[in-house]
């Protein structure tokens, strides 16, 4: 089989899908990963086969810019701006400004099955274009179809200069969901209703050994600071965290990204620790606590450790998936937007306190465990393509 998988220009949208994606490769199907360019580099990292699709978003983002000002988008909920961003910029602008491209690519390759994310959906309307079958691969939680509703309706637009007046019920689409069940709400109505679960590979414990960067410390618990890739430039979140944690009894390993500046966040103590970066696999089997932005790879990560969290959500979707650590029992709100040092400070200190967190965060990594692997899906695929033939 010839499998195109499709993901958005960041490694927290790739990572999720390269499990899936070498596992096709390795049974001897052919496999293609479409990007953009800036991100390229991680699926070629991988040994996959990439090709860089990136359109020519300039234009369309300012008109984004002017139609959906930054002060209107203040005035939504948090549901009503998640839906206009993603309608609007994921699917407006970029599978607008793409699908032209990237439908001249499906029509010439000619994959067997499409795999795409919630945030990459012009190889979706290809695929629809060309007639080939499709399938959802998760990069975080579902969505729900309301929320969803206005993209289909922008999606809807953009293939009727096609000749595609409104695309397919999804119903019976496969939607491949990464995200633990304990964290997701009973009764929603998802956007891609068939869920198979699916194994996050990339976040599992891989045994790596005590990584250098923790040897020496002081003090019996480790707390990990991050903002994750998109998030931790911007000012004021990772300095309230540590600032936090600055005079807790506790060791501190914040990651700023390899495009972080330590000179802003100043001197700090011996406990405390700032890295460019230190791959999550090789840390989180030793630390206590993780604090954060609310991101999914994050969370996920330290959920499959059994790791709880303190978590301050900045935008998007972080707000739900906040909200789910917490209904969990796997973690504690430390504010939204910019965190509060105190606020940070006194959620460490009661999740260090208190027994259930860690509880929880660990039967949520044994359920984790015991979702089907990606080579058990890849036999679903295809099943499911042979039946869509």
């Amino acid at each position: 089989m010839r499998f195109l998988f499709s993901a958005g220009s960041g490694h927290s949208h790739i990572a999720p899908l390269l499990p899936l994606a070498t596992t096709a490769r390795d049974a001897g199907h052919d496999v293609v990963f479409v990007t953009g360019s800036a991100a390229a580099r991680f699926p070629e990292a991988a040994g996959l086969g990439t090709v860089a699709i990136d359109g020519a978003p300039t234009e369309a983002s300012a008109r984004y810019a002017r139609e959906h000002p930054l002060d209107r988008m203040r005035t939504l909920s948090r549901d009503e701006a998640l839906s206009e961003m993603i309608a609007y910029y994921l699917v407006g602008v970029g599978a607008g400004t793409r699908l032209a491209e990237m439908r001249a690519f499906v029509r010439d390759w000619k994959p067997d099955l499409v795999v795409s994310t919630l945030a990459e959906r012009a190889s979706v309307l290809a695929a629809n274009l060309a007639g080939v079958p499709y399938v959802m691969h998760a990069i975080g939680p579902p969505k729900t179809a309301e929320v969803m509703a206005a993209a289909w309706e922008v999606a809807h637009e953009l293939v009727r200069p096609y000749g595609v007046e409104r695309l397919p019920p999804r119903e019976t689409v496969p939607y491949l969901d990464i995200w633990p069940d304990e964290l997701c709400r009973d009764g929603a109505g998802w956007e891609f209703p068939a869920r198979w679960p699916l194994r996050p590979e990339n976040v599992l414990p891989t045994g790596a050994p005590r990584p250098p960067v923790l040897d020496g410390l002081p003090y019996e618990r480790t707390v990990y600071v991050t903002a994750g890739t998109s998030h931790n430039t911007k000012p004021g979140v990772l300095e309230a965290m540590l600032d936090g944690l600055r005079d807790a009894e506790v060791n501190v390993v914040a990651t700023i990204g390899r495009d972080g500046d330590r000179a802003r966040f100043g001197d700090q103590p011996d406990h405390v620790r700032i890295e460019h970066f230190v791959p999550q696999d090789q840390l989180l089997s030793f630390v206590d606590v993780v604090v954060c932005h609310a991101g999914a790879g994050t969370i996920l990560g330290a959920l499959a450790h059994g790791v709880p969290l303190v978590v301050s959500p900045l935008g998007t979707d972080q707000f739900d998936m906040a909200d789910q650590v917490v209904g969990a029992g796997a973690g504690l709100l430390a504010g939204s937007g910019t965190p509060s040092a105190d606020a940070v400070r006194a959620a460490v200190r009661e999740i260090l306190g208190t027994p259930s967190f860690r509880e929880r965060a660990s039967a949520i990594a044994g359920k984790i465990t015991t979702m089907p692997a990606p080579a058990d899906i890849l036999d679903r695929l295809k099943a499911y393509v042979a039946n869509d033939s």
